[in-house]
């Protein structure tokens, strides 16, 4: 499947694949499931044609669960974590912390690292569900994958790798093309500005 063959195509689901590396790098492979039953990566250039794959095994269905993601807050009076161990350690040792322990009550978790506030953020991958492809964008630069343009203005892409633990790899989400200009550059070639 060649790349202008993506426009026109709704998207069925987006699978991720994301393996990690403790203290190496994290790895990721975004998957477009299309309307027509095919799978496809997304493309490095517009001579991408070869695009139809299979997903990587353990790819997961970024669809799944269009559910707000929770932000759980901890900790409010900012202590280190050297002064709530002590402070644990300090109520452990109290009279009322060895009758707990007496019977069976034990402080597993810190008080001060339990959840004392829920923000929910919006998921934004629902925004991606069933939309048409517009467009495709490619930066000048040889190193950066291209971006998915859709109908309804949103734009993504992937990044392949990233440190450990910092969630760089994966997918990424721009909400218009101000917002993608803002983070990447105006420095891109539209596929539809492309003569055959």
């Amino acid at each position: 499947m060649h790349a202008k063959q993506l426009i026109g195509r709704k998207i069925k689901d987006l699978l991720l694949y994301l393996e990690m590396e403790v203290g190496g790098l994290d790895e990721a492979e975004v998957f477009i499931q299309l309307d027509n039953g095919i799978t496809v990566n997304i493309p490095w250039d517009f001579e991408s044609d070869d695009l139809a794959c299979e997903p990587r095994e353990g790819a997961e269905s970024l669809f799944a669960n269009l559910e707000d993601i929770p932000q759980f807050h901890v900790n409010p009076e900012g202590k280190t974590v050297g002064e709530v161990l002590e402070a644990q350690k300090k109520r452990t040792a109290s009279l009322w912390g060895r009758l707990k322990k007496l019977f069976g009550l034990i402080e597993r978790i810190p008080k001060e690292y339990l959840p004392y506030r829920v923000e929910y953020r919006e998921n934004k991958v629902k925004y991606l569900k069933d939309q048409t492809i517009a467009d495709i964008l490619v930066m000048d630069s040889a190193d950066i994958e291209g971006f998915i343009l859709l109908e309804n203005g949103y734009i993504f892409t992937e990044k392949t790798i990233g440190p450990h633990g910092t969630g760089m790899a994966g997918l990424y989400i721009y909400q218009n093309i101000q917002e993608m200009e803002t983070a990447m550059g105006t420095n891109y070639q539209r596929l539809t500005d492309m003569k055959d």
